[in-house]
């Protein structure tokens, strides 16, 4: 419901200020700057092991703190409205997991010994439109980009593909700024991920039937130090 508000009042807003400036007839303010982004994110999978009926199902909730930098650049209408993107700069990696099956535990195929596995994820990018609420405050939603690299090492000698994950972001921030142009923000926002599906190739004794299916979601506090020009 919080998801639908924010999207309507921010669509509403950026029609407004586009109608209000006479089709970009105000130059916008354009912004540069630097974020730090820090978070709890929870993450769930399951892996479906072996051919045919019978597959072994194994699932799991794993929960987090991560923390990465991003740079941005924007453009504000009329001092309402922002429109810009940011990048991330660096990688997080997740601890690895393990996991030991016992002789047997699958009735077609070889499925004994030790599994380890873990993601790294990169090159978030985020497409984002924030609105003026009052005294600084502002409503931002985006829609976000990720990819995410498997490093997995598999009793079963499979493997699974790296895999570009896709989400929305939403929440409340606020800006303050100073005279000689430089401002600093500071956000609370959700991240929700869409769900993905994964099959694997290479399986051992399993005819490559493999596949595994997660879900990701998180909250992030960031803040930014940027120049609006």
């Amino acid at each position: 419901m919080i998801k639908k508000i924010l999207s309507t009042l921010l669509v509403s807003s950026v029609l407004f200020v586009f109608a209000a400036t006479g089709s970009y007839a105000e130059r916008p303010t354009l912004n540069f700057g630097v974020s730090a982004a820090y978070g709890g994110y929870q993450a769930s999978g399951s892996e479906s092991e072996g051919a045919g009926v019978g597959q072994e199902i194994n699932s799991k909730t794993e929960s987090g703190a991560f923390g990465y930098t991003s740079i941005f650049m924007e453009a504000t209408f009329a001092d309402r409205v922002t429109i810009g993107g940011s990048w991330m700069i660096d990688e997080v990696d997740t601890p690895i997991t393990e996991r030991t099956d016992a002789p047997n535990s699958v009735k077609d195929g070889n499925n004994e010994g030790t599994s380890s596995v873990k993601a790294q994820f990169s090159d978030l990018m985020v497409g984002y439109v924030e609105v003026n609420i009052w005294n600084g405050l502002y409503a931002k939603y985006g829609y976000m980009e990720m990819n995410m690299e498997t490093k997995e090492s598999l009793h079963t000698d499979s493997s699974y593909p790296d895999h570009d994950l896709d989400g929305s972001t939403y929440g409340l921030g606020w800006r303050g700024s100073f005279d000689n142009g430089v401002f600093i923000k500071t956000e609370t926002l959700m991240q929700d991920w869409t769900d993905f599906t994964l099959q694997a190739t290479g399986a051992t004794g399993t005819d490559n039937n493999n596949s595994i299916s997660g879900s990701l979601s998180g909250a992030v506090a960031t803040i930014s130090i940027g120049k609006a020009f």
